[in-house]
């Protein structure tokens, strides 16, 4: 799907033609953003007749990556980053991929993303007011202006992420002490992966922000690289929280392992005074099963009685003696 807006000094303009977006990026007093959502075959043509792009970043754009990176031409910078879903408590990351030319910027992405349906609905909110020439209003200030708002928007939604995973750590850890162990470990080591999953993208997007930060990419006003720092600092902060959260999950899975461990100790110590208490009365069925002839078999069912009262007399007296010497 091929959307795009031109914005101008107080006006904003959707424009949904390729052919007609083109001659407002030919005029480099106007900036410009194209986004494209699954787009088809006609709308990439489009990009490499039209743009003089390298293959290989059309060919990165197309393709799934599994990286973060950045990478700098003669016309434009290319930059792949991943917006982050997550769903029944995982993470499911998603790629897109920017173009950042001289008064453009270029948004490409198979899936829906909510960063850039955010990014449309700012656009469009802007759209509708009549003064355009507030502080507010800086999106039409430069392609690199669109390209914060952007990633802004990207990066901003990690920490609720960050935020969940770190609230789920926390009901684990409760469920370890009350000794609920249903699902504890396979809940664990899904919330390992997820903190790895999201320390890999996020310390290789903190390498893409400090490479923006530098002054050997273009386009990057040096009046804007403030805004592009908070992003990076955002970044260094969930980073350190993350490594936080890495270095408690072993510590989760210890305490997981030594409360299982402390159960069974129990349930082995329970089946031992079952075991210990048993002794005596198998030791006396023994005796009174070997095939002789006792005097008790004669008392009739008084022998019967006397039977039963050794039985649990000696089991008794065994319970005694183990609670007398607190093994019990």
């Amino acid at each position: 799907m091929f959307r795009g807006f031109v914005f101008l000094t107080n006006k904003i303009t959707e424009i949904n033609e390729p052919k007609e977006i083109m001659q407002s990026i030919k005029d480099p007093r106007i900036c410009t953003w194209i986004d494209l959502e699954d787009p088809s075959e006609a709308e990439i043509d489009f990009l490499i007749d039209e743009f003089n792009f390298h293959p290989l970043s059309i060919e990165d754009a197309i393709l799934p990556q599994d990286h973060a990176k950045i990478e700098s031409f003669d016309e434009y910078i290319f930059l792949t980053l991943y917006a982050m879903n997550y769903i029944d408590e995982s993470i499911n990351p998603q790629e897109l991929n920017i173009f950042l030319g001289k008064n453009y910027v270029i948004t490409f992405h198979e899936n829906r993303l909510s960063c850039i349906s955010k990014m449309t609905a700012r656009i469009l909110a802007l759209a509708r007011k009549e003064d355009y020439n507030t502080r507010s209003f800086n999106l039409g200030k430069g392609a690199d202006t669109l390209l914060h708002a952007v990633i802004d928007l990207l990066i901003d939604e990690y920490f609720p992420i960050t935020d969940r995973i770190e609230d789920r750590i926390a009901q684990l850890e409760d469920r370890i002490l009350e000794e609920k162990t249903e699902n504890i470990m396979e809940d664990t080591l899904r919330q390992k992966r997820n903190i790895l999953i999201l320390r890999k993208f996020i310390y290789l997007e903190k390498q893409v922000m400090a490479k923006l930060l530098k002054g050997e990419i273009k386009y990057i006003k040096e009046s804007n690289k403030t805004y592009f720092q908070d992003i990076y600092d955002h970044i260094v902060n969930m980073q350190e929280t993350l490594e936080i959260l890495r270095e408690v999950v072993p510590s989760l899975i210890e305490s997981y392992h030594s409360m299982t461990s402390k159960k069974l100790n129990q349930l082995i110590h329970r089946l031992t005074i079952l075991a210990t208490v048993a002794i005596p009365m198998t030791v006396v069925t023994s005796f009174y099963g070997m095939n002789l002839q006792l005097p008790e078999f004669k008392w009739g069912v008084w022998g019967y009685v006397f039977m039963w009262c050794m039985l649990l007399g000696s089991s008794g007296l065994t319970f005694i003696w183990l609670k007398i010497k607190k093994w019990i």
